[in-house]
């Protein structure tokens, strides 16, 4: 059998919650792939502990293949803030190991747990007609639970911009003077289920298994993503996935790799609406784009008909998002037979 290093969500010594029931049931499905010849590592919170080290060394010692998985987190192993955190200590441990990443790393190892989560539970994704239009409409909604640093500057710019009073905007956070936090919806939902799945109270639930509340949903335009990374490889959580299933078109602020992932699916990113600024380098500059767009999207007064009119495409998303799923979970079955 493979050896198993796992200190992740679904680590018994993990309260139950729904992310590591789901976890479970990916690792039930890769576990059984693996020979013992390989060392499973659950990246999730990872440090170079003195067990997690002692595994590298067999590693070395015996040409075992060390396998990381990401799954529910991101992919830890590319690019800054990486160079001065615990997860540097450990890829450089590792060294010259045979190293392969699977989950959130593009390639032939990449699948999407959170793709999965949402298939599993897409009866809570798809319980209302989201084109039962409820007015006044707002022209956009660019909701934050974590405030991440991307996050906080994704809102500062549209507070700096005058456009709050035109979208429904929310960031959690801890109130500190100066920085608007946290920013609270007049009306929303509390997830017992996502506030279980996570630790700290940052004054946002965490909606992960839904939409939302109905009335905010149904009284919106343009969905604005602001992903949990944008310095790794390609992490793509529930958060882009709504709006695709939600029936909304979208601008995402992300990883550097989402949009030719969603793409490569087959998805349509409307880059005639919006253009293809997701492709700045410099995540700052992708926030400008972001807040131009909606600028220009305040000369909309009926954005009912905007929503009709795009009607058939968001619901080509909505059917492409059945598609890939299935393609998904085949993958996450197989992907070490690759």
């Amino acid at each position: 059998m493979a050896l198993v290093y796992d200190k992740g969500f679904s680590n018994p010594n993990f309260p139950p919650n729904i992310i590591g029931t789901h976890d479970k049931k990916i690792k039930d499905l890769l576990l059984p792939q693996l020979s013992e010849n390989d060392i499973f590592i659950d990246t999730t919170w990872i440090t170079l502990s003195p067990e997690l080290l002692e595994l590298i060394q067999l590693s070395k010692e015996e040409s075992k293949r060390i396998v990381c998985y990401s799954g529910a987190d991101w992919n830890n192993s590319y690019g800054p803030p990486f160079e001065h955190h615990s997860f540097s200590e450990v890829y450089d441990a590792m060294g010259d190991c045979n190293v392969i990443h699977i989950g959130n790393s593009l390639g032939k190892y990449y699948f999407s747990f959170w793709l999965d989560f949402i298939y599993s539970n897409i009866e809570q994704y798809d319980s209302f007609d989201t084109f039962e239009f409820i007015k006044p409409m707002k022209h956009f909604m660019c909701l934050n639970r974590k405030p991440h640093r991307h996050r906080f500057e994704m809102v500062s710019d549209l507070i700096a911009n005058n456009l709050m009073p035109y979208g429904y905007v929310s960031c959690g956070g801890t109130p500190i003077e100066g920085t608007h936090l946290p920013i609270i919806l007049d009306t929303d939902i509390t997830n017992e289920d996502g506030d279980n799945a996570v630790s700290g109270d940052v004054g946002i639930t965490n909606d992960i298994n839904s939409l939302g509340h109905i009335s905010n949903w149904n009284s919106h335009a343009v969905n604005i993503v602001t992903e949990t990374t944008t310095y790794t490889d390609v992490f793509i959580t529930e958060k882009t996935f709504k709006p695709i299933l939600g029936k909304r078109p979208f601008m995402i602020l992300g990883d550097r790799n989402i949009y030719k992932l969603l793409q490569d699916w087959g998805f349509d990113t409307f880059d005639d609406l919006f253009g293809d600024g997701y492709n700045l380098p410099d995540h700052h500059d992708r926030i400008e784009w972001i807040t131009s767009n909606i600028k220009k999207l305040l000369s909309i007064d009926n954005l009912e008909n905007f929503l009709v009119s795009l009607q058939p495409r968001l619901e080509k998303n909505y059917q492409q998002f059945f598609k890939i799923a299935k393609i998904n979970r085949n993958n996450i079955s197989n992907i070490l037979d690759k």
